[in-house]
């Protein structure tokens, strides 16, 4: 077992590192975008090579994904309940997954639930990397953070969640540009796969504005107050997700690893607000720097004093998936060359080591990513009757 975990980590570690290497040689505009465009109405040759190494990306990203069998900590509890729903027994499960695993099941005519994984899978990475690719001033830096600090990963778990999330980064760009009906859209269509991701619509919408310093005074004493009376809060949590009742996942969501990972992110980011001075108040990048500033903190908030409350990581990864877009967007930023030459090191070194405690750690129980195991090479599969 310990040999094949091993050779699991190694697996995963070529798997990043061939891909990150494939980002980089991708062709870079000034800004940090992907080169891509017209010259005299033909493509430009940047723009195939970009276009043919992010689909080799994704082929080899989806395909690790796709093939994987029993990898996560919850893939046996999918297979049954996909089960459940083709047959109409009761599941929990929102109406968005129950549709798909009954089209998928109906025109295989059989219950193929690799499909369905895989199905998940296509459209959790097509989402994440759009908002990357879109979204980021840095794209290579961007998925460099994706795969070190061990989100793509994470994506084998609970795969209604994820696909959320990744939608959930991806209407991001339409909260700065205040477009709140396409945010309400794609915040909806999430919601058909997991309804906690109705929670960013307030949410989101509050840290697109600019918070005074009574407005965190506030904040925080009101968060000291819900810790304070758990009891009903915790209770409320439960009539809302009642399936968490008499489960594991009432000893809390704390995570030790995501709360220190948030607080240097905050704390980076609160150094570069220092650093820039009431200079970057006049820039153009900056309301996008205070909205990913402001949910890193919440992330934060939501990782110590509502840590009670069952699976809080997952409320916590909405205001913190944004990280990929934050720290790309301090880094571009450092005016001082040799600062910002000095910081991209850190957050390289730092990212690499954070990826490493990941993958140690990834096969204890909850995580359950070691070791790889693909159903091309399995004889059994999971049956219901």
């Amino acid at each position: 077992m310990a040999f094949d975990r091993g050779c699991s980590i190694l697996f995963y570690m070529l798997i990043a590192v061939l891909t990150c290497w494939m980002v980089y040689q991708m062709e870079m505009l000034p800004n940090g975008r992907l080169a891509s465009g017209w010259t005299c109405g033909y493509r430009t040759q940047a723009a195939y090579k970009n276009r043919l190494l992010m689909t080799g990306i994704f082929v080899i990203l989806f395909g690790v994904m796709a093939l994987r069998f029993d990898i996560g900590n919850d893939y046996r509890q999918y297979t049954q309940t996909a089960h459940e729903a083709y047959v109409g027994g009761y599941v929990v499960t929102e109406a968005g997954f129950n549709i798909v695993v009954r089209l998928v099941y109906g025109l295989a005519g059989w219950e193929c639930y690799e499909a369905v994984f895989a199905l998940f899978a296509f459209f959790t990475l097509w989402f994440f990397l759009k908002a990357l690719s879109q979204q980021s001033v840095c794209f290579a830096q961007s998925f460099f953070l994706f795969m070190t600090l061990g989100l793509y990963f994470q994506t084998f778990n609970t795969v209604r969640y994820y696909l959320a999330l990744a939608i959930a980064l991806f209407s991001i760009r339409y909260v700065l540009g205040k477009d709140f009906i396409k945010f309400v859209f794609w915040i909806g269509i999430a919601a058909l796969f997991h309804k906690s991701v109705l929670l960013v619509i307030p949410i989101y919408w509050v840290a697109a504005l600019e918070w005074k310093k009574w407005h965190i005074l506030v904040g925080t004493l009101l968060c000291v107050v819900c810790f304070v009376a758990k009891g009903p809060l915790l209770t409320l949590a439960l009539i809302l997700y009642p399936s968490y009742k008499n489960t594991v996942y009432l000893e809390g969501g704390w995570s030790l690893t995501s709360v220190v990972r948030i607080a240097a992110v905050l704390g980076f980011y609160l150094w570069f607000c220092m650093y820039m001075g009431k200079e970057a108040r006049d820039k153009s990048w900056y309301r996008e720097l205070r909205l990913y500033g402001q949910l890193n903190l919440l992330a934060l908030a939501a990782s110590t004093f509502f840590s009670f409350l069952p699976v809080v990581t997952r409320i916590a990864y909405y205001f913190s998936v944004p990280q990929l877009l934050l720290i790309p967007l301090i880094l571009r930023n450092i005016e001082d060359l040799r600062v910002q030459k000095r910081a991209q090191r850190i957050v390289g070194i730092l990212c690499i080591g954070y990826f490493i405690v990941f993958l140690l750690q990834a096969h204890r129980d909850g995580i359950g990513l070691l070791p790889y195991r693909s159903w091309l090479f399995e004889t059994n599969r999971y049956q219901y009757k």
